[in-house]
Formats: C-alpha cells, structure tokens, sequence
C-alpha cells in the first residue's frame, strides 16, 4: 500500500503536465497558426487570419485548463486577463472571447463556424483540427 502511493505520487505530476492545443473545426481553411497569431487572437489584439475572421472561445473561469493557458501563453494568470479586458471594455478598445460551458461546447462551435478554441490534447475529438500546440 504504502509503495503504491509513493508511486503515485511520482506519476502525478506527469499527469498534471497535459499538453493543450488550439483548435479549429475540420473544415476550418486553416492547417497552422503562429505563437504569435495564437496570443494576438486571444488578446484582441487580431480579429482575422489571411483576410479570414476568427473568434476565440474560453473555457469557463473556473477550467484549470484556462488557467493554464492563460499562463503557458500569456504569461498571465486568470486574475490579470480578466483585468486586462475590463480595461478594453471600458474604453470600447475590444471585448474578450465568449465563454463556453464546456469542452463539448467549445467543440460544436468550432465546427459551427469561425471559432477556435483550446483543449488538452487527449480530450481532441477527430472532428476538429490542432492547429497549434502550447509548449
């Protein structure tokens, strides 16, 4: 018993390490997208890729996934994005990305339309496209 949990707690924080990565749907006219377009898209900052509109989606606040997004690619936590667009609200500069309930939401807008959004690798159906992958 006690060597089972000694392995446990070794394993776990491989399990915590799950790669995340953006997503378009599959018919989606994009095979890539930069690091750069990919923090540009979530920050506002760029609304088209190669003259095509793209809207981000979030995970809900409470996603470990978003907080590790937000972080791995960012740089910044939940806390300091949801300051960051209050800002940009405020002065009419940029609204942020529309929040979804669900990974399984997040999945049926992308192949909906012109959305991407993030998700843990494993959890990446074979209806939608990785489009970038969050080191």
């Amino acid at each position: 018993m006690k060597k089972s949990f000694i392995m446990l707690l070794l394993f776990l924080p491989l399990l915590a390490k799950a790669e995340l990565v953006v997503v378009a749907g599959s018919g989606s006219e994009f095979s890539s997208l930069t690091e750069s377009e990919v923090r540009q898209l979530f920050s506002g900052q760029l609304k088209t890729v190669g003259g095509k509109r793209v809207q981000p989606l979030d995970l809900p606040v409470s996603s470990k996934d978003r907080e590790s997004f937000y972080t791995k690619l960012m740089g910044r936590s939940p806390e300091q994005m949801r300051a960051y667009w209050t800002r940009l609200i405020f002065t009419g500069q940029g609204k942020p990305p529309r929040e979804v309930s669900s990974a399984q939401e997040l999945t049926t807008l992308v192949n909906s339309g012109d959305y991407i959004g993030y998700l843990q690798m494993d959890a990446v159906p074979d209806n939608v496209k990785v489009l970038y992958r969050i080191q």
